[in-house]
């Protein structure tokens, strides 16, 4: 018997007697055991969860080499990816059958990013390797990879952008295709590779939009995304013997429903002969679509659109700071939006203001007197911190101190929420007409996507507001 069964039987009959020991009262000698006993159970429940978690380790690795394969534990965890001497991509139709469990799909997704194409960057797979260990609890996303990751696909994919149609497509291809339609919603198209997606890979060289590097960013499968979030809980002092206030928390369900966006591209008939428009396809669209999210983040009126943070904020009124003069904008209205932050958020904040603000507050920063330390790394094109808080620039933020602009934001951008909807899909159109449905000699790629974005805690930030004269 090893020290795990041995403390497994130990607990319940301590347990027992603890039970025991507990219905009548107790005199002496029977507090001390008492004691005794909660005292050994505490030090073998300790002891055992380790051996637990050791044994659970075990088992999976008897798991993986069962199934025949090999297993890698991941830095800082102890999960185990099965390696098996299938490959990613084998067996389709299981996958999209929804019979291959979500370890597994992990697993595979994981050796998809692998086998991903050379152009793919590292820090592309990285990403992907991120988002399938951490945010994908139910293999939904890996799934996904999956089906449109193979090489099959991307053939398929490159052809019908072309002009092919998928019933000429040689077998595999066509085979790789019909499987992944699984994953759309009915509407027609094809989705894009997901090493080429930008609702799954980062451009080449990282979004430029500052709100979603700074915002909490959930993917989803589905059709909303559905939370809690709550206040907290509020903890007092107690004299001896005063009965505790209720602490229950307050919960909110906020939901965020991901909208429809679109690009459209075009080019000749000699564009599609001439040019891999397919290898293309990921990095046209990335800057097309990080450009539309940049300014709904900021300013969308979640319409139709998502609801951008400066909107979101701007709606209430305990997160608005004027300032401190009518149409004026001056070095105490900094400090007082610095000061309105609640302490909980304050070492988590973040400046968020148009360059034509920045460049009016490095002004601030005389040289001398209280302003001297105003600014951090001023040699910097955009200093770096500003009272100690990071600086990133939205343009599409107001430039200008007019009444009732709204020209600085100051937050936690934990709290403002970005919802991917995974899966690009571009359809093509083979014969552009012109304004007399004449043909043009022209092709198009119609692609649309779904993002959504909102608030979470509006407490979170402060925004400073033009005081109209």
């Amino acid at each position: 018997m090893n020290r795990l069964q041995e403390i497994d039987e130990r607990l319940p009959e301590i347990r027992s007697e603890l039970l025991q020991l507990a219905e009548g009262n107790l005199d002496e000698e029977q507090a001390t055991r008492f004691e005794a006993l909660e005292t050994e159970h505490g030090e073998l429940e300790t002891e055992r969860v380790p051996l637990a978690e050791r044994a659970a380790f075990i088992e999976r690795i008897r798991g993986a080499q069962t199934a025949g394969g090999s297993r890698s534990t991941e830095p800082g965890g102890t999960d185990v990816h099965v390696r098996t001497n299938q490959g990613p991509f084998d067996n389709l139709d299981a996958v999209r059958s929804g019979m291959v469990p979500a370890a597994d799909l992990r697993s595979r997704a994981l050796d998809a990013i692998e086998q991903a194409p050379d152009y793919v960057e590292d820090a592309h797979r990285e990403h992907a390797t991120r988002m399938v260990e951490r945010n994908d609890r139910h293999g939904r996303i890996a799934r996904h990879m999956l089906m449109t990751g193979s090489d099959a696909y991307t053939r398929a994919f490159e052809q019908v952008l072309s002009g092919a149609q998928p019933y000429h497509l040689p077998q595999d291809e066509a085979e790789a295709m019909r499987a992944a339609m699984s994953l759309t919603d009915g509407n027609g198209g094809y989705l894009v590779p997901f090493h080429l997606d930008p609702t799954l890979i980062l451009t080449n060289a990282g979004s430029t939009n500052p709100i979603r590097q700074l915002a909490r960013v959930d993917r989803i499968t589905g059709d909303n995304w559905h939370g809690i979030t709550t206040a907290g809980v509020t903890a007092e002092w107690l004299a001896e013997g005063d009965e505790a206030a209720d602490a229950s928390p307050s919960f909110t369900q906020p939901d965020a429903t991901p909208h429809k966006a679109a690009a459209y591209l075009q080019g000749s008939f000699e564009v599609t002969q001439d040019t891999g428009i397919a290898s293309q396809v990921g990095m046209l669209l990335a800057d097309a679509k990080d450009n539309l999210e940049a300014n709904a983040f900021a300013t969308g009126s979640g319409t139709g659109q998502p609801r951008g943070v400066v909107t979101a904020v701007a709606a209430v009124s305990g997160s608005v700071v004027e300032t401190a003069a009518a149409s004026t904008y001056a070095v105490e209205d900094v400090y007082a939006l610095k000061g309105a932050i609640p302490a909980r958020h304050r070492r988590n904040a973040q400046w968020l203001s148009s360059e034509s603000i920045q460049l009016l507050t490095r002004q601030f920063a005389t040289g001398s007197g209280p302003t001297h330390a105003f600014w951090a790394d001023l040699g910097m094109d955009t200093p770096s911190q500003l009272l100690g808080r990071s600086v990133h620039e939205a343009s599409q933020m107001a430039t200008a101190v007019a009444d009732g602009a709204n020209i600085l934001l100051l937050g936690d951008f934990s709290r403002y929420l970005i919802v991917d909807r995974i899966g690009m899909t571009v359809q093509f159109e083979p014969l552009v007409k012109g304004a007399n449905q004449r043909p043009t000699g022209e092709v198009g790629w119609f692609a649309h996507w779904r993002v959504g974005g909102d608030v979470l805690d509006a407490n979170a930030f402060r925004l400073l507001q033009v005081q109209s004269a």
